[in-house]
């Protein structure tokens, strides 16, 4: 049952990683389907929902920070308030925003949030150079990216993206030998 769930998560990301490219638009019923299969997958790999709701309230209040901050820019910038979903993000990319915010642990999100917007800034400048297409598919560049990081995790680095253990590991000094 669990490998059938992690093909259908990572299946669901491909579709958002198809139609954000193609379409510069994802259909809104893939992220509820794609937080139900995360949500499964997490309840069955033994997390309790007492563990998992601290890291998403903690994850949600990070990225509306986040979003409260652009809307501020955005504010300052254009001397009037405007809606960032207008010209700045789309509607899908804050819904799949939230969807990592369920499917990881915090520092996994924080890591996986920052690395991804770079990595999309990067893969936009070469793409600008051949397509002039200004829209950038963010949360198709980001569903890529969290299917080799989930499928790297599930089958062969088995870290686990919803503990935090590994970064903590990774980054603390006093762990290197």
């Amino acid at each position: 049952m669990q490998l059938i769930l992690q093909i259908l998560v990572l299946s669901l990301l491909a579709l958002v990683w198809i139609q954000d490219l193609r379409y510069r638009a994802v259909s809104w019923v893939i992220f509820p389907l794609l937080l139900a299969g995360i949500a499964a997958l997490r309840l069955l790999s033994g997390e309790l929902i007492a563990e998992v709701w601290p890291q998403l309230l903690v994850n949600v209040s990070v990225l509306a920070v986040i979003l409260l901050l652009l809307t501020l820019y955005v504010l300052i910038k254009n001397r009037q308030l405007v809606r960032i979903t207008d010209h700045y993000l789309g509607s899908g990319d804050i819904l799949f925003f939230l969807v990592t915010a369920c499917c990881l642990s915090v520092l996994n999100f924080l890591f996986f949030f920052v690395s991804s917007l770079a990595s999309a800034g990067l893969i936009q400048l070469v793409w600008w150079r051949i397509n002039k297409n200004r829209q950038i598919p963010l949360a198709g560049i980001q569903a890529l990216l969290l299917i080799f990081l989930l499928a790297g995790d599930w089958w062969y680095f088995h870290q686990g993206v919803t503990d935090d253990g590994w970064l903590l590991q990774l980054y603390t000094p006093w762990n290197r030998n």
